[in-house]
């Protein structure tokens, strides 16, 4: 039977690997403590090490989880400055510069593909404005109703000008 040596405070909340800290383990037991700690404090690597621990995932998925955590949150010092110059990069790779005929039409295709199958827009949906005293749900009614555009609407209602227009 093969064992494991579970950090019952997690090193990655700052356990030690001081043997008060350690707990021999099955592999299936190790699995079940950090589903319960999952459970209980819904940490991504607890998450991580239970389904890797009981053969959910692989090394694969752990890697995207760990890239996709690693990519969450407010970024500063060298992540900030990474995050600024690929952007500077970018727009310099694309200053004075235009898609091809060929390349626009693959975008084109692409959204069509994308959307087409799509009868509603989610984001026309969600938010409530009042209007003249009228509740509405979504831009694309206020739209269709004052034959503006949903930017229109969505600026009026972010203005100091238009003060019977607002979001709710």
């Amino acid at each position: 039977m093969t064992y494991h040596l579970h950090h019952i405070v997690p090193k990655h909340i700052g356990g030690t690997d001081d043997s008060s800290n350690l707990v021999r383990l099955t592999v299936e037991e190790h699995a079940e403590a950090h589903r319960l700690l999952y459970t209980k404090h819904g940490r991504w690597q607890d998450k991580c090490a239970w389904l890797s621990l009981s053969g959910q995932i692989g090394k694969d998925e752990i890697r995207r989880m760990k890239a996709s955590e690693a990519n969450k949150g407010p970024r500063s010092g060298v992540r900030l400055k990474t995050t600024i110059e690929n952007a500077i990069k970018a727009t310099d790779a694309w200053t004075g510069k235009q898609h091809t005929e060929d390349s626009k039409r693959r975008i084109s295709e692409s959204n069509k593909e994308y959307w087409g199958n799509q009868k509603e827009r989610p984001w026309q949906y969600h938010s409530t404005f009042k209007i003249e005293g009228v509740e509405y749900t979504g831009l694309k009614i206020i739209a269709d109703k004052y034959n503006v555009s949903r930017q229109t609407v969505y600026n009026r209602c972010n203005s100091d000008k238009f003060p019977e227009w607002e979001k709710s």
